[in-house]
């Protein structure tokens, strides 16, 4: 059964060797080749000497010279004897890389497979040109820091621009969570995981805010964080790339004050005020609590110009504001309102809160000293109070109207406008200095 199956298994076997991808070459323990497949042929009959492939050992001499002695010294009875020796060749105009491997049979021969692997090698290549480029690109960013992310939020494989960044070193980082970047109020509640769970669900996740620096400092970053998905699409990893963007923030935040305050004194400036009012006026009132407003008015200030110049008026119109920062810390805000008139919006008051707030804001002014070139000088203030109303110009007419009685009645006081009250009164053009 076997003998008439023998001719087919001879025809299966060279059909095989036809169309098998790689050279192979069987031959025995003194190099006498026994089969050789017609890519064996191909690649080694331009190398071997006077194109004789008789005997392996002088065929594959130009790849790997000291075959014979590999062969003779291999004593295990199968195994590998040489294994993907890469060795590159050119033939003619072409270069090309061929991969030799030899095994030792069961049976005692010997067989080699040969295998072109040029274009396996030049990828390779270009694999290594591209990260040795993407390594100098992101050891030498100076504005980014790039770093990879396990999928529970530890730092994988950080960078030198990690460390010009914010000054981090490997054994800071090296599987730490990311919020430790974070700043304080940013940490917990879950923040961390939320970020992930987002760049998990849409690809990436971009966030900008405050992020701690090694020696404790803050900088402002834009941080884009995106998921590493693996052949299968699951996700594996993150990449995140931050940039530091505390000059921006910077330019920013100073062209908003420049266009939300007053040059010279550092109040808000009228504009602003008003947003402010209008925005305190949509809360709904808790508690009786409502906007408030007090109206302040520098006492005799054309006197103070004219006795000590313009440039001492500028410098009582900042104390004044000074003062009232340092007196009403969280509780209010400033803005000038024009002149040396000045509001101070109290966003959620009651009224003996207001009026008690206008008292210490009166006091303190009266108390303060304001320096200039020929010495010191004093000045006082007097204030109109409004808390509540139909809309915020209703209250502000009747602030101003009470700072009109304040001023009527000897200055330096405080005068508190019920609803309803001063409404018949106009102010316009007859309130005293």
């Amino acid at each position: 059964m076997l003998s008439e199956n023998k001719p087919d298994a001879l025809e299966a076997l060279t059909e095989f060797l036809y169309i098998v991808p790689v050279g192979l070459m069987q031959f025995g323990m003194d190099g006498t080749v026994q089969i050789a497949n017609p890519l064996a042929v191909q690649l080694l009959m331009p190398l071997a000497p006077n194109g004789d492939l008789s005997n392996a050992f002088s065929a594959l001499s130009p790849l790997v010279p000291d075959l014979a002695r590999q062969v003779h010294e291999f004593t295990a009875q199968s195994g590998i004897m040489l294994d993907h020796q890469r060795c590159e060749v050119t033939r003619g105009t072409r270069s090309s890389v061929l991969s030799v491997t030899a095994h030792r049979t069961h049976g005692g021969t010997n067989l080699v497979v040969l295998d072109d692997v040029t274009a396996l090698v030049e990828q390779e290549r270009q694999i290594y040109a591209d990260r040795q480029r993407f390594r100098a690109i992101f050891d030498n960013v100076r504005d980014y820091a790039i770093y990879t992310v396990d999928p529970h939020g530890l730092v994988d494989e950080w960078n030198q621009s990690l460390q010009r960044f914010g000054g981090w070193l490997p054994e800071d980082v090296a599987q730490r969570p990311i919020d430790m970047f974070f700043i304080e109020e940013e940490r917990g509640a879950g923040r961390m995981e939320s970020m992930l769970a987002r760049a998990r669900a849409t690809g990436s996740v971009e966030m900008e805010g405050w992020r701690l620096r090694r020696d404790g400092s803050r900088l402002w970053a834009n941080t884009v964080l995106t998921a590493l998905p693996d052949v299968e699409g699951a996700v594996r990893g993150f990449v995140a790339v931050s940039r530091d963007m505390t000059e921006r923030k910077r330019m920013e935040d100073e062209l908003r004050r420049l266009a939300t305050t007053d040059p010279l004194t550092g109040a808000l400036n009228r504009r602003s005020g008003q947003a402010l009012l209008t925005e305190a006026f949509r809360r709904v009132p808790v508690d009786g609590r409502r906007p408030g407003v007090l109206m302040l008015d520098i006492d005799h200030f054309k006197a103070i110009n004219d006795h000590h110049g313009h440039d001492a008026g500028d410098t009582a119109l900042c104390a004044l504001v000074a003062v009232c920062h340092d007196t009403l810390g969280q509780r209010g805000a400033v803005a000038r309102w024009g002149g040396e008139e000045f509001l101070v919006i109290l966003p959620s008051t009651r009224e003996d809160e207001a009026f008690a707030v206008a008292e210490e804001l009166r006091s303190a002014i009266a108390r303060s000293q304001i320096r200039i070139l020929a010495g010191e000088i004093s000045m006082t203030a007097s204030v109109g109070v409004a808390v509540g109303g139909a809309t915020p110009e209703n209250m502000l007419h009747r602030a101003d109207a009470a700072l009109y009685a304040a001023k009527h009645s000897g200055r330096d006081r405080v005068v508190l406008s019920a609803p309803g009250s001063f409404d018949d009164m106009s102010s316009a053009g007859s309130r005293p200095a």
